[in-house]
This record gives C-alpha cells, structure tokens and sequence, in this order.
C-alpha cells in the first residue's frame, strides 16, 4: 500500500497553508505541512507513531532580519524632502499561523535585546540594510505577519530610552526634514507605536520555517502623508508610518 500518490496536483488559484494530520491504514499518523502559491510550493512531511504535533514540535530554523532604507529624493524641494527618518524599535515579533504546540507560541519575540534596550535607526541616509537580528532559533512552523513595536514618545519607563536620541527631547520616531523642520511620526493604530506587517514568499502570505533552513526577513518602513482635522488647528498633513516584509532564502 502507498502512502501517498507518486504527483500531487496543486489547484489553488491563490495562495494557501495547508496542515492537515492524516490517518492511514498501515502508515501510522502523517503531519502534512505546505504552502502553494500558483502552481508552486513546498510539502513537509512527518510520519510517526503516536501521532506528531501539528505543527511540528521539534526542529529549529535560523533567521536575519534587517531594515531596507530608502533613497533620500534629491528632486524633492527643502520643506518636503526628508533628510533623515528615525524610528525607535522596542521588539521584532512573528506571528505564528498554528500556536497550539508549546514550543511554537503565537508571537515569537526575535529581538529580546531590544526589550531591554531599545535601538533607534536610520530609515534613509545609506543603501545599506540595517541588520536588527542575526541567526535568530525559530522553531520551526509556519508563519505570517511580523509585527514591529516602537519606543512611545512618553516610555512608561524613563530608564529605557536610548542613549542617542535624534529626534530631540520629547520623540522617539520622527522625519528632520531639509528645510530644518523636525516631523512627527504617526501609526495607524494612534493608541500604540506599532505595525503588523503581512509576510510575502514567492507569492505567498504565509512563510514555513523548516528545520536547519536559514531565512532572511527584511522590511521596509517610509512615511506616508494623510489629511486630518482637528476644531483647534483645522485641516493638517500628518506623516503616518507605512511598511512591508518579504522574505527570501
């Protein structure tokens, strides 16, 4: 008896996870995990008696992650050209699509020093990616959205902030534009500093960390103008912080 056909035909027209814990006659248990994105994708397969945990249990992958800067617009005139984008990162966390194993939580913390020192960087200035997080363990599973949380302006405590601040005395995230004017930074959820981003892998909104692979994550952070109104000051444009992640190996 076969275990499994010789092909398998992927139909999906978008991208999909799929897990799934088959029981089969004479085959013990099988854990099936994959992504597939038109046409392409990649299966794990497990096979053991008792059955395995879905997702697997064991087996550890590596990450980096860095941030992308951005090219400073040169074409851009003094009062709408910034020189300089600094954002203040407390925590680099994953989000893991099947949380129920112990060993794979649901928000996996992959920068633990920032928790205790927070590292404001650059978002232009130079082409070279800042790296944040080098040979991270992450078990293995699947994932799908990184989230990244930034030092508020009024840190609950004092003590944490960085050394080097260049966004002056009372920011932690800001624009210095050319013309001398320093530009606060919003996020979409005003209540906290912070941005979900979904993960992309060739095409795909998921990410499977298998073991002993070594993933890099990058993201990419840039400001974006929005109107808002407010009785006092009338209409304002205010710079929001907008992003993504993609991945490759």
């Amino acid at each position: 008896m076969r275990c499994f056909p010789r092909s398998i035909r992927n139909t999906f027209l978008s991208a999909v996870v799929v897990l799934a814990c088959l029981a089969l006659t004479s085959c013990g248990t099988t854990c099936v995990a994959g992504i597939f994105a038109n046409g392409n994708g990649i299966i794990l397969v497990k096979n053991a008696t008792p059955p395995p945990t879905c997702p697997f249990s064991t087996g550890m992958g590596m990450m980096n992650v860095a941030a992308v800067k951005s090219q400073i617009c040169e074409i851009c005139t003094a009062p709408s050209r910034a020189q300089h984008i600094f954002v203040t990162l407390k925590s680099i966390q994953l989000h893991s699509v099947f949380p129920e194993s112990p060993n794979n939580p649901q928000w996996l913390e992959l920068a633990p020093q920032l928790l205790r020192k927070p590292r404001q960087i650059d978002l232009l200035f130079d082409s070279t990616p800042e790296i944040l997080v080098q040979s991270a363990s992450v078990p293995a599973g699947t994932y799908r959205e990184l989230l990244l949380q930034f030092l508020p302006d009024a840190p609950a405590d004092p003590a944490a902030l960085p050394a080097e601040n260049s966004c002056g005395h009372n920011r932690r995230n800001c624009m210095l534009m050319a013309d001398g004017r320093v530009e606060e930074l919003h996020f979409t959820d005003g209540d906290s500093p912070e941005l979900l981003l979904p993960l992309q892998y060739n095409g795909s909104s998921a990410l499977a960390v298998v073991p002993g692979a070594t993933v890099d994550l990058r993201f990419t952070l840039q400001p974006q103008q929005v109107s808002a109104v407010s009785p006092s000051e009338g209409w304002q444009i205010h710079y929001v912080l907008v992003g993504s992640a993609s991945v490759s190996r």
